[in-house]
């Protein structure tokens, strides 16, 4: 007859735990059992395991030493900063320390050695990461300059909870603690093109690729009124003073017909007050100069003289 299973207590049932601790509970022949995950060395989960990087995070954590924390692209799938994809679905946890102490090591772990200011760790749900400020700093080691001013745009967000919403100030302080790092000749030349006011990562792509091209400076959703004072929109890109707008529009824009129709609307006010009105999508993200071409031309068409007037 077959040995009934030795049931997990309750305080080790839906939660990550240490070998160490459960074997003077269960026995370590019940820590076999096919009902648990074995996540990382020593760690067990109940089965299936983590399957999210917050899951990960909170089982690597049970064997963690305490002065040990979450940083880089880790700290920022926890945050919810916004990635490239290829690091969004990264399931390699980066774990650091403060120089001076052992070298996180492991499978699944990716080790750093950093200097720590006192504010530069916090407690995120009770996992210790680097905090925001810190984490975007950290960040311009491995992202672009795009995927960086994106980042930065979402901690800066207007419509963030306020307890989560940084400052440019924020950040400029963070920067000057983090003299001497990797990537801060790239923060210095993102931190001015920040805004609070970009609602997405294309957003912030296109609104960069603007700025450095040669076409006359662009506002990140502004108020538009006509010219009796009614409100019309807020585009997501404005050239205020030559009236012409463009808005991004995802994959939720054209899949949505209620959405669709909002769209046509809000376009047909634009033109209405005088404006010239372009939508643009993802293949604007991938062929940017036609783009660029494309707001030339409306801008010339309400008196733009070109970059040399």
């Amino acid at each position: 007859m077959t040995q009934p299973r030795i049931a997990l207590p309750p305080e080790l049932r839906f939660r990550p735990f240490s070998v160490s601790e459960a074997t003077e509970i269960l026995g370590r022949n019940r820590l076999r059992g096919r009902d648990l995950a074995q996540p990382f060395w020593g760690v067990r989960a109940p089965a299936p395991g983590p399957a999210s990087v917050r899951d990960l995070a909170r089982a690597r954590a049970v064997r963690l030493g305490p002065h040990m924390f979450y940083s880089h692209v880790t700290a920022a799938q926890l945050w919810g900063i916004p990635l490239p994809w290829r690091l969004e679905i990264q399931r390699t946890l980066d774990v650091a320390v403060q120089f001076g102490r052992a070298f996180p090591v492991g499978k699944g772990v990716r080790g750093h050695r950093l200097q720590i200011g006192e504010t530069d760790v916090v407690s995120l749900g009770g996992l210790a990461v680097t905090s925001l400020a810190r984490t975007w700093c950290d960040l311009a080691a491995v992202l672009t300059d795009e995927a960086l001013l994106a980042a930065g745009d979402f901690l800066l967000w207007r419509r963030r909870p306020y307890w989560l919403r940084l400052t440019a100030d924020d950040l400029t302080a963070a920067i000057e603690r983090f003299a001497g790092r990797r990537g801060l000749p790239l923060l210095h030349a993102i931190l001015p093109e920040l805004t609070d006011r970009a609602d997405s990562p294309p957003e912030s792509f296109i609104r960069l690729r603007i700025v450095r091209s040669t076409l006359p400076a662009v506002s990140a959703n502004p108020e538009v009124r006509d010219e009796h004072g009614k409100f019309v929109g807020m585009p997501d890109l404005a050239f205020l003073d030559f009236r012409v707008a463009l808005d991004y529009e995802g994959d939720g824009h054209r899949v949505d017909p209620v959405q669709w129709e909002k769209d046509i609307a809000r376009q047909t006010r634009f033109e209405d007050a005088g404006w010239r009105y372009l939508r643009a999508g993802k293949a604007d993200l991938h062929n940017t100069p036609e783009l660029l071409v494309k707001l030339e031309r409306r801008l010339r068409s309400q008196g733009w003289a070109g970059p040399d007037a």
